[in-house]
């Protein structure tokens, strides 16, 4: 499947090469015959030139040849020792027959042609400045040929990286899908006997001694650990409905610094939140699983660091409501970036690697987005913005 994958693109990219190059050679081989046509009626100018009596090529035989070959930019001829154009003293000394260019004059592109040719005993030289134009249909074609083939390949190679890409994110959603089934299914045997186990423990505590009780915090501890894990496999793996409603963000962020402060608690890391005038319109219950799952991670991350810092912050713009989460902490190897929201990928060595998961699951149910980004010096900065009809500014503030 791997391997089939792999060969997908280059074997779709195949096609528009083929026909790109196909319609370049086309173009080529038009814009020779181009060429060879220019030549062949400057030539027969100067075929005409020799039957041209010494006295009408002394007046003037460009009006004599314009009104048969409208293609006559302009005409010149040089007698023997007239002018000192590299061309004419090429051609005057044999090392050439003929010389033709294609050359820009009073903005007009040209084929210009020196081209000897006989009047009498004597060898003249014409310079015969053709309008390049002249020989345009034979390239227009090939031109429009080469135009489609472009435009087309362009066409295959957008659709086809949508479609590997779209059958990429399907592969990715199923078995998400099939990861969440299993996640909740696991979750929901796990929760049971648990709870059982808690209590027991809870219970022998209650009942112990100070030594047998000391030993049994750690357990207690652990057990603590799995209900995280196991509520962050249901959050996974259950489908969730929405309960809309107006939320004041002043009062919010307040609520979760409660939170917060107990998460730190005698830690020195300082907590710094914005309370603007703001109001969400949102899922009030979902939102707070996300922004304290981040807030936990900003703790975890900066505890132990000189001068810990958190912050939570929200703001209206153009794009929706944006919301963010920052710390100082060390951040995180920029080859984790891409993985970061993948499940049970985590840097920690006690994590789930299901938060940013469910942060991330949870935020789109709210119709939103998630981003994480490196914060300089150090640290992370989680970005959430939300629709705008998730957000506006009070008015009676």
């Amino acid at each position: 499947m791997r391997f089939t994958r792999y060969l997908l693109l280059p074997a779709t990219l195949a096609l528009p090469a083929v026909l790109l190059v196909q319609a370049a050679i086309t173009f080529r081989e038009f814009a020779e015959m181009k060429a060879v046509y220019l030549r062949n009626r400057a030539a027969n100018i100067a075929a005409r030139l020799e039957s041209f009596e010494p006295a009408e090529l002394a007046a003037d035989p460009f009006e004599l040849l314009a009104n048969d070959e409208p293609a006559l930019v302009d005409l010149r001829i040089f007698g023997p020792g007239e002018g000192n154009d590299p061309a004419l003293q090429a051609i005057r000394s044999g090392r050439e027959l003929y010389r033709t260019e294609e050359l820009e004059v009073d903005g007009q592109r040209i084929f210009r042609a020196w081209t000897p040719f006989h009047t009498g005993a004597r060898v003249e030289v014409a310079r015969i400045d053709l309008a390049l134009t002249a020989a345009d249909f034979l390239t227009n074609h090939a031109r429009n040929s080469l135009l489609v083939a472009l435009l087309t390949g362009v066409a295959i190679v957008v659709l086809s990286v949508y479609v590997i890409w779209s059958a990429r994110r399907q592969l990715e959603l199923e078995s998400l899908a099939r990861l969440g089934q299993l996640s909740a299914v696991l979750a929901h045997e796990i929760r049971n006997p648990l709870g059982t186990i808690k209590g027991f423990v809870q219970l022998a505590a209650e009942k112990a001694d100070r030594t047998v009780t000391a030993l049994l915090e750690p357990v207690l501890d652990e057990i603590h650990r799995l209900e995280k894990l196991v509520a962050d496999l249901l959050l996974f793996g259950r489908p969730q409905q929405l309960a809309v409603r107006a939320v004041d963000w002043a009062e919010y962020s307040r609520e979760l610094e409660a939170y917060v402060t107990e998460a730190i608690g005698e830690r020195d890391i300082r907590f710094e939140r914005q309370a603007g005038a703001l109001t969400l319109e949102t899922d009030p219950d979902l939102l707070k699983q996300v922004l304290l799952n981040l807030l936990r991670n900003s703790v975890e991350a900066v505890a132990g660091t000189p001068g810990a810092e958190v912050r939570l912050a929200a703001s209206q713009s153009r794009g929706g409501t944006v919301i963010t989460v920052e710390d100082n902490g060390p951040g995180f190897a920029p080859a984790v970036k891409d993985k970061l929201f993948e499940p049970f990928t985590t840097t920690k060595a006690s994590g789930t690697g299901l938060g940013l998961p469910v942060a991330r699951k949870l935020t789109e149910a709210l119709g939103g987005r998630i981003s994480i980004q490196p914060r300089e010096p150090g640290g992370v900065r989680v970005e959430i913005v939300l629709p705008d009809n998730h957000g506006k500014h009070s008015r009676n503030r």
